[in-house]
C-alpha cells in the first residue's frame, strides 16, 4: 500500500501549480477570512465574505484555506451546499500535504461525499493522513482495520491505532470500538472503556452495559 500512496500523492503534487510567493501573501486573505468567521467590536460574522476570502487565498496555493473552503461547501456555510465542490477543495488542500485536507478526501471517499465511494482509496487517504501526524487518520484507519472495510482485517494493528490515537481524540466511539476488541484479552478494561463511553454520552454503550450480565 505504501508504494501505491506515495505514487498517487507524487502525481496529485506534480499536476499542481508550482508554489509561488502568492502562497505566501496568500495568508493575508486566510486571516481576514478568519476575522469575519465570528463577531467582534465592530463588526458582525459574515459567512459570505469568509468564503470568499477563503477562496482568494486556496487560489493563490493556500492549502489551508483550500481545506476550510471544502467544510464550508459540504456544510453549506456562506455558500451553496456542494459536495462535489468540497471533494474538489479538499483534493486541493490534500495535494498541497495538508493532512487535514487528506483526512477529508479519505472521509469523501468512504462516505461518497461529492465522489463515488470507495473503502479502498478512502483507506488510502486515511495513511497518507496519517504517515503525516494526524492523529484522527490513525483513528480513522483503526475502524476500516478492526471491521476489514476497505482494507485486509488486522485487528492488531486496529488496537494499536487506537492505542495510538484515543489519549488525544478521546472519542467516545473508539473506546466502544477498542472495549469490543478487548473483551476476550482484557474484559475487566473492556467493561472500564465501556463505561466511559456510556458517561460520553455514547448510547450504543449504554445500551450493552445494561445488556450485560
Amino acid at each position: 500500500m505504501r508504494t501505491t500512496v506515495c505514487s498517487l500523492v507524487g502525481l496529485l503534487v506534480a499536476a499542481m501549480p508550482a508554489r509561488s510567493d502568492q502562497t505566501t501573501n496568500s495568508w493575508e486573505w486566510f486571516n481576514a477570512a478568519e476575522f469575519y468567521q465570528e463577531p467582534g467590536p465592530g463588526h458582525g460574522a459574515d459567512p459570505g465574505r469568509v468564503a470568499r476570502y477563503f477562496r482568494i487565498a486556496a487560489e493563490k496555493g493556500n492549502p489551508v484555506a483550500a481545506f476550510k473552503l471544502g467544510e464550508l461547501y459540504e456544510h453549506g456555510t456562506g455558500v451553496s451546499k456542494d459536495p462535489v465542490q468540497a471533494f474538489t477543495w479538499y483534493m486541493r488542500s490534500a495535494a498541497r500535504n495538508d493532512k487535514h485536507g487528506q483526512l477529508k478526501v479519505g472521509w469523501c471517499y468512504q462516505k461518497g461525499i461529492g465522489v463515488q465511494a470507495d473503502p479502498a482509496i478512502a483507506a488510502i487517504w486515511y495513511r497518507v493522513s496519517a504517515d503525516n501526524d494526524n492523529i484522527w487518520a490513525y483513528h480513522m484507519l483503526a475502524f476500516m482495520l478492526a471491521d476489514g472495510e476497505g482494507v485486509k482485517k488486522d485487528v492488531a494493528l486496529a488496537r494499536r491505532y487506537l492505542e495510538r490515537s484515543l489519549p488525544k481524540t478521546k472519542d467516545h466511539w473508539a473506546k466502544w470500538k477498542l472495549a469490543h476488541l478487548l473483551a476476550e484479552e482484557d474484559p475487566k478494561r473492556a467493561k472500564a472503556l465501556m463505561k466511559e463511553a456510556a458517561a460520553a454520552g455514547n448510547r450504543q454503550a449504554a445500551e450493552e452495559i445494561t445488556k450485560s450480565p
